[in-house]
């Protein structure tokens, strides 16, 4: 029964994220897309770009998926949505692999897959250029699974898949997203190495570290825009505000509960946010502890390492974030994804708990430590219902918005600069000005017939 739902949950999520795309989305080109376009579309197969200096270049894999977006789809912002749930549904089909696998009760089952296709990650789902984001935590977790499967069973299929995973991950799609993995990967390989006693693991960390190199050599060499509230350095603000970062620190965590769209509508203020982003930061703690204290990770090291590779990425967003000076923006919906995967090893290992540990004498919860960990789910799936009927809400009103956008994108050259900046999303309208007339040209996206 498990492993049917393992397959019939994701496509049935497929399906729930596809249909909210359709009511909220239209086919236009807007944000990033201006910077894309100016980049790659002149000549979209031409190897040339990928060989500038934009960080985007950095993603090869993105290069390919383009050339045959504008090959077959028009540039199509809705190819790449469609790409992105794709990509989702997969990673959803690897986790509920897992979990029928370890048999896992029911209800851990269903909140998993309801964070796996959560709406709180509305602005990488809405956005097209976000199916690279999809990608690459499908082959996350399609590693963490390969990893731990090795890690209890050893063949020359699963040595050589746990190089090539990681480095094709690290240098043709991963990103930013690479250093948090990496660490994870690394850390996880030599502890292995030093608990099992087997030196030949070491040599998997060499791949690891040597596509690191190569790929923060790369980003040192590369330009980005991420135009923030200030360009002080992080000591200089830490100095002067050292409360912030620990506010802003709380936000991310509390962002695993509730959306900044509930935030909003019903004025939450900084303190109850905290509150959440607290109880969160515990719960992630108590589920670490209960994977070294029952020793989970010689049974299975798959909720840890989605644990820690979340833990680390919350790290990096308060590390290269709080630069918008603003608490409220660590909630962002873009930041749902990387934030979700840590929640989903956190649930995993209460689910695991449940299932195994409590069923062995001598090694039961405390009825307190029961509780807590239901409230927390009860939380968890409370927090996911909210967002996903705010979002479905708000689905109306984002139409509305694209419907704007396809007006303002097909008159572009008649729109004030103000208007274009507004409703394109996008800071210089100008490059705004000179990416339409790209697509223009070339009969694509909202000027295709």
């Amino acid at each position: 029964m498990k492993k049917f739902l393992a397959f019939f949950m994701p496509i049935f999520g497929a399906i729930y994220l596809s249909a909210y795309i359709r009511s909220a989305m239209l086919d236009v080109v807007y944000t990033d897309y201006i910077r894309i376009i100016n980049t790659y579309l002149k000549d979209p197969f031409s190897p040339e770009p990928y060989f500038g200096k934009d960080v985007l270049t950095r993603l090869p894999i993105t290069y390919f998926e383009r050339m045959i977006n504008v090959a077959f789809f028009k540039y199509s912002t809705m190819f790449d949505m469609a790409l992105g749930v794709i990509f989702l549904a997969l990673m959803g089909i690897i986790i509920g692999l897992f979990m029928a696998k370890k048999n896992l009760s029911l209800r851990y089952f269903i909140l998993v897959m309801m964070l796996v296709f959560s709406l709180s990650q509305w602005e990488m789902i809405t956005n097209g250029t976000g199916w690279v984001h999809f990608f690459t935590f499908f082959l996350f977790v399609l590693h963490f699974y390969i990893l731990d499967s090795y890690m209890h069973r050893e063949t020359k299929l699963k040595f050589y898949l746990n190089i090539i995973l990681p480095v094709f991950t690290i240098l043709f799609a991963a990103g930013s997203y690479s250093l948090a993995y990496g660490v994870t990967l690394i850390i996880t390989y030599a502890l292995y190495a030093i608990l099992k006693k087997k030196k030949n693991v070491f040599t998997l960390v060499i791949p690891v570290i040597l596509s690191l190199t190569a790929f923060m050599y790369s980003y040192a060499n590369s330009y980005t825009e991420h135009a923030g509230a200030t360009t002080e350095s992080l000591t200089s603000v830490f100095g002067r505000n050292p409360v912030y970062f620990v506010l802003f620190g709380l936000n991310t965590f509390a962002s695993d509960i509730i959306s900044i769209g509930i935030v909003e509508r019903y004025e939450i203020g900084i303190l109850i946010t905290s509150i959440i982003g607290a109880v969160v930061i515990f719960f992630y703690l108590y589920a670490l502890y209960l994977n070294f204290k029952y020793k989970i990770y010689e049974s299975t090291a798959f909720p840890i390492l989605m644990l820690v590779s979340g833990l680390f990425s919350h790290v990096m967003v308060i590390l290269t974030r709080w630069i918008f000076l603003n608490p409220m923006y660590a909630m962002s919906s873009r930041y749902a994804l990387q934030f979700g995967a840590g929640l989903i090893g956190v649930i995993l290992t209460f689910g695991y708990v449940k299932t195994y540990i409590n069923n062995k004498e001598k090694q039961s919860l405390s009825p307190w430590a029961k509780a807590a960990v239901s409230l927390f789910v009860l939380l968890v799936f409370s927090g996911n219902i909210a967002t996903a009927g705010n979002e479905i809400r708000m689905a109306k009103y984002r139409l509305e918005s694209f419907e704007v956008k396809m007006e303002v994108a097909k008159n572009f050259e008649n729109e004030s600069d103000e208007t274009l900046k507004k409703v394109l999303q996008y800071h210089n309208p100008d490059k705004t000005r000179a990416a339409l007339s790209i697509i223009k040209s070339k009969k694509l996206n909202v000027f295709a017939k």
